[in-house]
């Protein structure tokens, strides 16, 4: 007789043993499958939900300023993928019939291509995520208020930054509640807390936030993948960006001539000074370090000046030739002639500048600095050049020193007559001149050290020709990463944060492990009675 014989029949004769044994071994693995089963199911279901909240988006363009909107069509036609652009913004919003608040709300701009983009019918209007609109109990109809921070190029932490106006109040006709299926529980980043969100009109936004054609988000159908397609996205933002979408202009002064890097923001960052400079080498084009800032006495002796711009910067530019003996040291100042009149100032008279600083912690303070006055010169040439101050809201723009709006205080009755007529006459021309490098120990933050990097146009040389071949080199030097323009694989992030950390099948093992080992020692329960 073969062994298996001997085991077939041994199996036939004791049948009602096997049958036992068998059955308990099949409640063991139906438990152990089980385990693994549901592992894999909320996993699966933590995958469909991260994805659902996508819709169709695969990458996601992102700033943390603001853009042309016409990026969304170049990076399309360059991707040769759907694109949507959209204002993202965090907010609050108030529900006006009962009062009920919600904070911490993402707010959506869009528009029709936001909806086509994702294969939906747009709504008739403004509407709410299923979370939010149960939260305040609002139902279409209803009125919102929604306060959204209001965008600045000037940061707010830069002495000419606004700090008493950096919200807007939108009002929105709430028109409906829009379901997980219509894209309600939208989400650009992966979170497990509901999502509370409004989608509002792109146009009103723009408007309400005084941004202009502008967006700070764009998504893209590009579907996250293989490394190739997440290089080809970043080809294409890099063939697609210009100058003004990453915050930077090179524009051309015309007395002296010379070419102008200036930022949105008023302050040169280092990525855009380093990349400035290169451009320039590249081009055989000396750079000249610009900062004016706002002092707002300058003062020697008794008498003084308010309210004054000062630049930093080559000495020897304003004045060629002229170093004093011993050349230029870090306290050395030039004075205009006006300020030197003025001041009743010459050469070697000590002035005290005196300006205000931002702190965070502390608010407005105000620090002195002593210089020597190394020499005079005339309103002319670089001097007299009122592009070496940067735009700066509620001053530049002024027609009189007395309709200054700064968001500093600013004591009006220190202005007299004279100070208006240099206003009336030469505006924002800096009526002293100190070291660049003394400047920057004075007034650089961490946003940068410069408001303009200007470049001398060769002699015989044409300023615009020469102007587009530095747009030209700074574009393709400067990174769009290093002026907060980012490309983010939104599908493959959402899957990979949806797998999380934790091994779901492994952890439903080990939940049900009594069970199992209580299934085992049945089957062998079972085993042991029949022997």
């Amino acid at each position: 007789m073969t062994g298996t014989r001997l085991v077939l029949r041994t199996v036939v004769h004791y049948w009602r043993t096997s049958l036992a044994v068998t059955l308990g071994v099949a409640v063991a693995v139906a438990v152990l499958s089980g385990a693994l089963l549901v592992g894999d199911s909320v996993r699966g279901s933590l995958r469909d939900i991260a994805l659902g909240r996508l819709g169709r988006t695969g990458h996601v363009v992102s700033s943390a300023g603001f853009f042309r909107e016409a990026l969304a069509a170049d990076l399309a036609a360059a991707t040769r993928a759907g694109s949507a652009p959209l204002v993202v913004a965090g907010g609050a919003v108030t529900l006006e019939r009962s009062g009920r608040r919600a904070a911490g709300v993402q707010i959506y701009g869009v528009d029709a291509r936001f909806w086509q983009f994702h294969g939906l019918p747009a709504p008739s209007g403004p509407a709410l995520s299923p979370a939010l609109a149960a939260e305040l109990d609002a139902r279409p109809g209803d009125v919102l208020l929604v306060r959204m921070q209001k965008p600045s190029a000037i940061p707010m932490e830069s002495l000419f930054g606004r700090k008493d106006d950096v919200g807007r109040t939108v009002r929105l006709d709430v028109a409906q509640t829009l379901g997980r299926e219509g894209l309600g529980e939208f989400a650009l980043t992966p979170q497990q807390t509901e999502v509370r969100a409004v989608f509002a009109p792109l146009a009103l936004v723009q408007r309400d936030l005084d941004i202009g054609a502008t967006v700070n988000t764009v998504l893209l159908g590009t579907e996250a993948g293989p490394q190739a397609l997440d290089a080809a996205v970043d080809a294409a933002l890099a063939s697609s960006v210009t100058l003004d979408d990453l915050g930077a202009a090179v524009t051309v002064a015309v007395h002296p001539p010379a070419l102008v890097i200036e930022s949105g923001n008023g302050i040169v960052g280092e990525a855009l000074e380093a990349s400035a400079k290169t451009a320039g080498a590249a081009l055989g084009l000396e750079p000249v370090p610009v900062f004016t800032y706002l002092a707002t006495t300058i003062r020697r002796g008794d008498r003084g000046i308010p309210y004054s711009l000062v630049t930093a910067t080559d000495l020897e530019t304003v004045a060629p030739s002229r170093a004093p003996q011993g050349g230029w040291t870090a306290d050395s100042m030039l004075l205009n002639e006006w300020a030197a009149a003025d001041l009743g100032a010459a050469a070697g008279d000590a002035i005290d500048l005196e300006y205000l600083l931002w702190d965070p912690a502390a608010g407005l303070t105000t620090a002195t600095k002593r210089f020597r006055v190394a020499g005079i010169v005339p309103i002319t040439g670089f001097a007299a050049d009122r592009r070496l101050a940067p735009r700066y809201p509620g001053v530049t723009e002024a027609v009189s020193l007395a309709d200054w709006n700064p968001p500093f205080p600013v004591d009006l009755s220190r202005i007299r007559p004279r100070d208006e007529d240099y206003w009336r006459q030469h505006r924002t021309t800096p009526k002293a001149f100190i070291p660049f490098a003394a400047g920057q120990a004075l007034w650089r933050s961490r946003y940068g050290s410069a408001t303009s990097i200007r470049f001398r146009v060769p002699a015989g040389a044409d300023s615009e020709i020469t102007a587009a071949s530095l747009r030209t080199a700074l574009r393709k030097d400067l990174p769009a990463a290093a002026a907060g323009l980012s490309v983010m694989p939104a599908r493959r992030l959402a899957e990979e944060a949806s797998g999380g950390t934790t091994d779901f099948g492994e952890y439903f093992t080990y939940f049900s492990f009594f069970i199992v080992a209580s299934a085992v020692m049945l089957s062998v329960l079972f085993f042991r009675l029949g022997v």
